[in-house]
């Protein structure tokens, strides 16, 4: 609808959580070093999709860089978050260094929240799959699962991707390991004498901890292991998850077909339909 607002944004004040129309301070660190956390939360019909899970990994990602989440800010949120009045999008939550010269211990983080209206993947382009390459250049695990404002490695690995003509890139370590996707976590299911066992990379091994990955978690058993290229070329379906995505299936890895990808299709619905989101539900 034309006139209808496509991007907003709130700042804590100490306090509260307020309208903000000013842009974040240039001697702020999340500005100047990238020194800033995040945590992208979906929107759907006016509900923040997984919003505890988000704001408990956004604390403990704080409490690994020595960033101070006070209770007053959580409480804050959590209050923004079960009471704001959105169009579906994407809400970011921003908690930065603040002021302060590069290594000085963090004593006043400031936090912003932005939300933008987004697309979402349709059941039909659910159902179609998305396209995966893996990327041929390797990066260092270090870090690499943090969502912090030191992205560049995951951006390069997505263009890596689009440039394949795919939807997504698989990232692998330097001792050709995989770690995750550019932009999401993976899951993988490998067949076995006795059926199927359904994979992801290890958190330990440097891949992120995200809200709907712990979603699957709780919903069917998740075996954490190493992989290599080798273990995709006989997965029988693979999907990527992120907020955005939520559960989405693979149609092709490196230009060619799952063998078996019912598997995550019927988890891509079970997701949907866990939030209220698939038709005739």
């Amino acid at each position: 609808m034309k006139g209808r607002a496509t991007f907003r944004v709130w700042r804590w004040d100490g306090k509260r959580i307020a309208s903000h129309r000013g842009g974040i301070p240039l001697d702020d660190r999340g500005f100047r070093y990238g020194q800033h956390l995040f945590e992208s939360i979906a929107v759907r019909n006016g509900s923040a999709l997984l919003a505890r899970e988000h704001l408990s990994l956004l604390s403990a990602a704080a409490k690994r860089h020595a960033i101070p989440f006070s209770r007053s800010l959580a409480s804050s949120l959590r209050s923004f978050l079960g009471s704001v009045k959105l169009a579906d999008g994407m809400l970011r939550i921003y908690l930065t260094a603040g002021s302060g010269a590069p290594c000085a211990p963090v004593i006043a983080p400031s936090c912003y929240l932005a939300w933008e209206a987004t697309r979402f993947p349709t059941e039909e382009e659910l159902a179609a799959g998305c396209r995966l390459v893996i990327s041929g250049k390797a990066v260092a695990a270090g870090g690499w699962g943090e969502k912090s404002g030191n992205y560049g490695s995951h951006l390069t690995a997505l263009a890596y991707a689009r440039k394949a003509g795919a939807d997504e890139a698989i990232v692998l370590d330097e001792q050709g390991r995989i770690l995750s996707c550019a932009m999401g976590n993976l899951l993988v299911w490998l067949p076995t004498r006795s059926g199927t066992i359904l994979c992801t990379p290890p958190a330990s091994s440097g891949a992120r901890s995200g809200a709907v990955i712990g979603w699957v978690r709780r919903k069917a058993p998740l075996h954490e292991r190493p992989l290599r290229p080798a273990d995709l070329r006989r997965a029988v379906a693979l999907a990527v998850t992120n907020s955005r995505l939520g559960v989405m299936p693979v149609a092709l890895l490196d230009g060619k077909p799952l063998s078996h990808p019912d598997p995550a299709q019927q988890l891509a619905r079970d997701y949907l339909r866990s939030h209220g989101l698939l038709r005739g539900a």
